[in-house]
């Protein structure tokens, strides 16, 4: 299938390939006349994809460092063939980190404003969310529907129920949820927005000399409200990935935010709303409720649930 497919975009024969996927969706690394590429099949929608190309080329036309579909001999920017759809990738410069540096979290933060910028500036829309998003109800697992954060505080509620212990603890927390959850609705649909590539993670990044070279990735691309995207990263990066360094993770967050603001400075409202998205994100990212709920079923919760309503409180 690699070998018929590469045609479309070459003439010269493929001298290497090595699958790097082949669940889901099919991702290949080839090499053509001295040059690689990433070879990428996945079960869906051209209308999609050629959004994704739209959005990757007034990206890259932005200066920033994106990866845009190599075009076939026809000039197409996709093929078609048997159920999938493919798209090929050069392969960009530089290396992908995987213990951050605070330089690193910077360069994160600020490329992530410029992206924003770039966003806020263009009508056009993906049409469809992201894995960040909020307030879709949860009815599927289709991105813009579903609320991973929701999910993850609903989960823990049944946990802690179905103990039947941490009575106190557990009506705590379901208010200051609930408030901090009520706050962000009234407003999300005012909240500026527009079209990411959704996954803006060290692991769809290279670094060259210090600097963010290459941008790649957009399976999950869709249309997000900036300021949950942004600190919905941050979290991330401040406290769920490896970091070399001896700056505290308050120090960390604070010089992210800081980049980012350097090239998008955030309205008021986005401001008011800065502590409630903290608030829930940091408290229930899954990774953390995944690790609480282990806890709880071991009977030494307390701490975890303790933890928490810190957090939800600000």
């Amino acid at each position: 299938m690699i070998q018929e497919v590469m045609k479309y975009y070459f003439t010269e024969p493929v001298t290497r390939h090595e699958i790097l996927r082949d669940k889901d969706r099919l991702v290949a690394e080839v090499e053509v006349d001295g040059e690689t590429y990433f070879l990428k099949g996945e079960k869906q929608l051209v209308a999609f994809i050629e959004k994704v190309i739209t959005f990757t080329t007034f990206m890259n036309n932005a200066r920033l460092p994106f990866i845009v579909s190599e075009k076939t001999i026809e000039g197409n920017g996709y093929v078609e063939h048997e159920d999938l759809v493919f798209i090929l990738e050069r392969k960009g410069d530089g290396k992908e980190i995987k213990r951050l540096q605070l330089s690193h979290i910077k360069k994160i933060g600020k490329m992530l404003g410029m992206q924003h910028t770039v966003s806020s500036a263009t009508d056009f829309r993906f049409g469809t969310g992201t894995s960040w998003g909020m307030f879709g109800g949860n009815k599927t697992d289709a991105l813009g529907d579903y609320d991973e954060n929701e999910l993850s505080y609903l989960d823990l509620i049944q946990c802690v129920e179905e103990t039947g212990m941490y009575n106190a603890e557990l009506t705590t927390l379901k208010e200051l949820y609930q408030f901090r959850r009520s706050q962000l609705k009234e407003v999300w649909d005012s909240l500026p927005s527009g079209p990411v590539q959704g996954d803006f993670c060290p692991y769809n990044l290279l670094f060259q000399q210090n600097k963010i070279s290459t941008v790649f990735d957009y399976n999950i691309a869709g249309d997000e409200v900036f300021i949950n995207e942004c600190i919905g990263v941050a979290v991330f990066l401040v406290w769920h990935h490896d970091f070399e360094g001896n700056e505290t993770p308050e120090e960390r967050y604070h010089a992210y935010i800081e980049a980012y603001t350097s090239q998008r400075p955030l309205s008021d409202r986005e401001l008011e709303m800065v502590p409630h998205l903290f608030a829930i994100i940091r408290a229930f990212r899954y990774d953390r409720v995944d690790e609480g709920i282990e806890k709880i079923k071991q009977g030494n919760g307390k701490a975890f649930l303790d933890e928490t309503i810190l957090l939800l409180q600000g």
